[in-house]
Order: structure tokens, then C-alpha cells, then sequence
């Protein structure tokens, strides 16, 4: 039996409530060209147990369960599905999502037609009641992989893992950061820049859904990670043939890097006291040529707020949580 054109992979963690969800929609697909690759990462609940049964009472697609012996994290349990891996490509797809019933059938279309190494499509944000916060869209044509890189250093592409298919040997190639989070910024760009040609299609194939409790919502205390993984994203892609690389290195780390820290701080922590520390060393770290250089870069309303970080941190927590700047 041939070996299916796509592996999904499909991280388990705490997502008892949504994981029957995300099989069904994978299990509705068009295609049956793929397999499933479900890893239990310790979840403390019944995640792995309602996956298996939901993978065995079907025969549409292979599949495998693995359980890690320990909580690896995100990027590490999906480096460990796509060791199990067998198809051409890898389509990361997280467990409390679901997709369109052609999101496999339009991929495998997109990456045959073009022999392209990244196919990235549109996505839908939604609430956990459906509703729709914002659409994440995508253009249509063929680019480079570096090309690719330059847009999400430009902020004009997105970084996430699940609204690509990446070729499986590329996927496995790159490093994984174990224990952070920001993980998919620093994987995108290592995949993307290892490829040949990455298709953009427009078509809205994943819903994200935004979660009062997910990772995403809640104030985390390790988004300071950002600062590491903008580091290997400076150091991974010092090679590439990156056109105006600097400037747009600085608009990735400092118009994206610093501001997501310090806004989400500021509008998430619940106390000045918990944000503090993390506004402090963001303030410590920003200096004024940065300032100028949001204010250069049309950016006049950040680089005004980004001083009141520089002149004190509480004025800036108190500017962003009552006037919710963004």
C-alpha cells in the first residue's frame, strides 16, 4: 500500500473537550491521502483515551498514537510525530482547532501542481462559540521561500504552523525550540527558508479557535520567550539573501517582538504588581534609537506609546489598560 501524501500532525494536551471535534473534521475530508499522527504529550486528562477510540472505530485513514513518556512541550511532540511520519508533506493541525472538509484535497492539489515545498492558505479566528473574531488571508501566487521569510519579517505573512503544508524532509530538518513558547515564528521561518517554492492560496481552510482558557487569552509570565525565539530567528536566518535584512529584522523584533510583549502584558496581567517585572525588562532593553526607528518606520502611535514604557512602566500599563491600545 502506498505510503498517504500527507501526514497530519496532531499534538494532545488538556484538550478533552475539543479533540472528538478536530477528529471529526479531519475524518470528514474529501481526500483520504493522509494519515493521522495523534501524540499524547502526558495530557492529565482523557484526551489520548477519546482519540484512540474515535481513530480505531474508523478505517478511512492509517493512523498512529504515540504517548511521550514525559510533557515535552508543543514544538518538541511535533517533532516527534513528524519522526513517525511517512507521508511526502506534514500539515501541523492543533487539537482543540477544526478545518474545512477540503482543507487535505486543496493542499495536495496546490503542492502537486507547483511542486512546491509550502503550500500556506487562508484561516478563520473564532470564538468557542463560532463566531468569527477576524479573518487571517491569504494572497494568491507562487514565491520563494525567501521571499516567504521576508514577509513575515515585513509582518505581511503569518508565522503560524497550521496554515502551512511543508514537505515532511524539510519540516524534520529544522530546529524545533523545546520549551518555548512563540515556537511556530521561529519554525516558519527556518521551513520557509529551506524552501524553493512556497504557494499562497486564498482559500479559508482552519479554524483557530480563541479560547477563554488557551494560551493565547491568559496572561503568561513566559512570553518573555519571544526575546529568545527573535534570537534564533536573527541567527537562523543570517544566511539567507535577505533584501534590506536589517530593517526588516528590526520591524520583526522590535515593531512586532517588543509590542506583543509589552501590550499583552499590559492588557492581560491583572496587577500592575505581575506586569512589572516583564514591562521593566522590556523598558530596559528598549532604547531611543529604537523609538526613532517606529517613528521612521510610519509608526508615529507606537513609538509615542513605546515612550511612555521607556519614561516609566506603570505610566504605559495604565495608558494600555484604559484606552486598550493595540
Amino acid at each position: 500500500m502506498p505510503a498517504p501524501k500527507v501526514s497530519v500532525l496532531l499534538p494532545m494536551y488538556n484538550v478533552e473537550p475539543y479533540v472528538e471535534a478536530c477528529l471529526m473534521s479531519l475524518l470528514a475530508q474529501t481526500s483520504s491521502d493522509f494519515e493521522i499522527i495523534a501524540v499524547d504529550d502526558c495530557s492529565p486528562d482523557r484526551s489520548g483515551d477519546i482519540a484512540e477510540r474515535i481513530l480505531n472505530a474508523q478505517n478511512k485513514v492509517p493512523w498512529k498514537l504515540v504517548v511521550n513518556e514525559r510533557n515535552q512541550g508543543l514544538a518538541e511532540t511535533r517533532r516527534i510525530a513528524a519522526m513517525q511520519a511517512v507521508g511526502d508533506y506534514v500539515l501541523c493541525v492543533d487539537s482543540d482547532d477544526y478545518v474545512e472538509p477540503n482543507l487535505i484535497e486543496r493542499v495536495i492539489e496546490e503542492a502537486v501542481k507547483h511542486d512546491a515545498d509550502v503550500v500556506m492558505f487562508a484561516a478563520t479566528n473564532v470564538n468557542a462559540d463560532g463566531s468569527v473574531n477576524y479573518q487571517i488571508d491569504s494572497e494568491d501566487k507562487v514565491i520563494s521561500g525567501v521571499e516567504a521569510v521576508e514577509g513575515i519579517m515585513d509582518l505581511k505573512l503569518q508565522a503560524y504552523c497550521w496554515n502551512k503544508l511543508v514537505r515532511r524532509s524539510i519540516f524534520a530538518d529544522v530546529h524545533h525550540p523545546s520549551g518555548l513558547i512563540y515556537e511556530d515564528i521561529c519554525v516558519s521561518v527556518q521551513t520557509l527558508g529551506k524552501s524553493r517554492t512556497v504557494r499562497l492560496i486564498p482559500d479559508r481552510l482552519y479554524f483557530y479557535v480563541l479560547r477563554d482558557s488557551g494560551i493565547s487569552t491568559r496572561f503568561n509570565p513566559k512570553i518573555l520567550d519571544l526575546f529568545a525565539i527573535m534570537d534564533l530567528v536573527e541567527k537562523t536566518t543570517a544566511s539567507l539573501p535577505i533584501k534590506n535584512r536589517e530593517r526588516r529584522l528590526f520591524r520583526l523584533k522590535y515593531i512586532y517582538g517588543f509590542r506583543t510583549i509589552a501590550f499583552q502584558v499590559a492588557m492581560r496581567a491583572p496587577t500592575y504588581r505581575l506586569a512589572s517585572p516583564i514591562l521593566e525588562t522590556v523598558a530596559e532593553r528598549l532604547h531611543p534609537q529604537h523609538l526613532y526607528r517606529m517613528y521612521a518606520d510610519s509608526r508615529p502611535k507606537l513609538s509615542f506609546v513605546m515612550c511612555l514604557l521607556k519614561i516609566h512602566p506603570r505610566i504605559f500599563y495604565s495608558f494600555v489598560r484604559r484606552f486598550s491600545v493595540r
